[in-house]
């Protein structure tokens, strides 16, 4: 164990969009904790022994006027579910382990709105330690939001106490953007004792040990004091309302038949089994992963609760599980197909009900009136907001647009899903036809696959129907297009997503058994074929010469599911290529510009049979992790040669990093 850099950002409290906390610094008392998007939210820890006052967590020079000492971090470490610390204060060793109970396997743990911080001490039978969470973690910090203040008190329950704060005012599903959290809800802060207080309350804590609160100020904090040396203290947020689906105001998948206080007195009581439940799901990935090495494993273990935290689990009201991305740091969509898409590997090794949990939304979309396409949606709203596809909206503020598709910072969207046919409410240069399709089909072929149960396709097969038609007349040669690279702009003949396409094809001819699609996915994948052994490596696309090249992370699956479109020659001639490209942080992902993408560089490692290969695509990732000079969740839009982020950041598309698993 040590204390050296293990990650861009520490994930602490992680269970949903509205609910990620992380910490930014490699020591956890160096700064500030914030939210997924960078908001503050003041979270300190301090414990007092012998008569003196450290700070483990938050920034401690905050109240070094308070008498307040620094305890010393001794290291870090970094796991599936957990981030633990080690420090000195004076004679005391502090552990502390802060746990998200996010089990894939376990719906009801999942879903539980309830993480916690294990604690031991040692060295002082009389120490205490304690927990404070301000009101900033209630609200956005921002102007439009109106009215801050807050209101709570305590609860007493069995063996424990839980403080709650929320806003006075609150305003449920009432922001659908993206770098936003919630302006709803209540927190709830358990200890061995638990209080509401103010600035000067807490002050005088830390200064003279009184813990008589007058809570009179406006700067109001919920805090827990332990006198214990070992211990838990569980942080829980009940939103109310998560999620407008379609016009349904829906609660989580666990609060739909449960309260809060049921998850806090669960987590309270079954600590051990959940440790058990989440140690033996992390041997599981060190097992599977052991064969690719440590630096790997890291990168799962960065990956995994950023994903799953980036998606909130509901049912509809016909009791169908819903998993709903929230595109984090790209535009804040709401289940998105192409995000869907390259996260599923975590999924599909987990529990593949998630991945049609993902698609259900764009489903019940794909059959409204306005939807009126042959081909896919792109997404289903704005996060928390499934009020239709966004992406692409008309916006000439004519006659019938008027100014429905107009964004403000914290607005929501009017009921898109409510147009008729006759509106025409889409532009069609931004959408991504050739891209979703072929995503939805390859998907459905997935969750077969996984779960041998084609029912899921069968329901729905109408809809592939027309997909796979619109890739046969259009995926081998797209039009000037999106796909899911759309920060790249446009792109006429696209080769990577004419092997996406021909992929699709034969996706639904194995759904079907239809031997006339399994015909077209070979015709298709022989003229890509014999236009790529014209070149050591293949273009960018079917028009560009051999001085381009794209990373072909779309032969995966034909790999995954052995349709045997490709030879495995082709496809490691194309990988060799790649590493001859690759810079500090990785192979770009194409020769327009130096930036990658982690997860499709750990798709295009699953391409080749070589474990050399795969390390060679692994180290510069693994080395991004511990080196990037943004100190933001792990981004999958980066720099190769100097590491800089692009927007994109605690996305759910790094559950693809697990496609090596598969």
């Amino acid at each position: 164990m040590n204390n050296d850099r293990k990650l861009p950002a520490y994930p602490l409290f992680i269970k949903d969009p509205n609910y990620s906390l992380w910490s930014t610094t490699d020591n956890l008392n160096e700064s500030n904790i914030k939210s997924w998007f960078g908001a503050e939210k003041k979270i300190y820890g301090f414990i007092k022994t012998n008569g003196e006052t450290y700070c483990f967590m938050g920034n401690a020079e905050d109240y070094i006027n308070c008498g307040v000492k620094k305890a010393e971090q001794t290291s870090v470490e970094v796991t599936a579910f957990t981030t633990d610390y080690e420090f000195t204060a004076g004679k005391v060793k502090l552990k502390l382990s802060f746990v998200s109970p996010l089990p894939l396997n376990d719906l009801q743990l999942l879903s539980m709105p309830v993480c916690y911080i294990k604690y031991s001490i040692q060295g002082d039978k009389n120490a205490a330690l304690s927990v404070f969470v301000n009101r900033r973690v209630a609200y956005n910090d921002i102007p439009e939001n109106g009215n801050k203040s807050v209101r709570g008190g305590v609860m007493p329950l069995d063996s424990y106490e839980a403080a709650f704060m929320g806003l006075k005012r609150q305003l449920p599903l009432s922001n659908a953007h993206d770098l936003i959290g919630a302006d709803w809800g209540w927190w709830y802060l358990s200890g061995e004792t638990a209080y509401i207080l103010d600035e000067s309350d807490l002050a005088v804590y830390l200064s003279a040990g009184l813990n008589r609160f007058a809570n009179k100020g406006e700067e109001k904090y919920i805090g827990s004091i332990n006198n214990n040396n070992n211990g838990v203290v569980m942080l829980g947020f009940d939103e109310g309302a998560s999620i407008d689906y379609f016009g349904d105001y829906l609660k989580g998948y666990y609060l739909k038949n449960n309260t809060i206080l049921n998850a806090l007195g669960y987590v309270f009581e079954n600590t051990g089994a959940i440790d058990e439940k989440l140690k033996a799901f992390d041997k599981n990935i060190k097992d599977k992963a052991d064969r690719y090495g440590d630096e790997y494993i890291r990168i799962l273990y960065a990956s995994l609760r950023q994903s799953i935290g980036a998606h909130k689990l509901v049912c509809d009201n016909d009791g169908n599980v819903l998993f709903l991305s929230k595109e984090c740091g790209s535009n804040g969509c709401i289940a998105t197909v192409d995000v869907s898409y390259p996260s599923a590997p975590l999924y599909l090794l987990y529990n593949p009900e998630l991945v049609k949990g993902m698609m259900r939304p764009i489903l019940k979309f794909a059959r409204m009136p306005v939807w009126k396409y042959d081909f896919a949606p792109h997404d289903v709203g704005t996060y928390p907001i499934c009020a239709g596809q966004v992406y692409g909206l008309k916006g000439d503020k004519g006659h019938y647009h008027g100014n429905y598709n107009e964004r403000a910072f914290v607005n929501t969207h009017s009921p898109i899903y409510l147009l008729p046919s006759k509106f025409d409410a889409y532009d069609f240069k931004y959408q991504m036809p050739v891209e979703e399709c072929a995503n939805m089909l390859i998907l459905f072929l997935a969750c077969c696959r996984a779960e041998n149960n084609n029912k899921f396709f069968e329901d729905n097969q109408d809809l592939c129907a027309k997909w796979v038609e619109y890739l046969v007349k259009y995926g081998l040669k797209p039009e000037d297009q999106l796909c899911t690279d759309d920060f790249a702009g446009h792109l006429k003949n696209n080769l990577n997503l004419a092997i996406k396409a021909t992929v699709g094809i034969a996706a639904y001819a194995e759904l079907t058994g239809n031997g006339k699609y399994r015909k077209i996915a070979e015709k298709y994948a022989g003229e890509i074929c014999e236009f790529m052994i014209r070149f050591d490596h293949s273009p960018l696309t079917w028009d560009s010469g051999e001085d381009t090249f794209s990373l072909k992370y779309n032969f995966a699956f034909d790999k995954i599911f052995k349709l045997g479109l490709f030879p495995q020659s082709l496809l490691e001639k194309e990988i060799d290529y790649c590493l001859t490209k690759s810079a500090e942080y990785g192979i770009p992902l194409d020769s327009r510009k130096g930036y990658t993408k982690s997860d499709w560089l750990l798709w295009a490692a699953s391409l080749t049979d070589n474990l050399g290969k795969q390390k060679r695509v692994i180290s510069p990732i693994y080395k991004f992790l511990i080196e990037s000079p943004d100190r933001v969740p792990f981004s999958d839009w980066y720099e190769t040669v100097d590491g800089k982020h692009h927007c994109f950041i605690a996305r759910s598309v790094q559950g693809g990093c697990f496609i090596l698993l598969m």
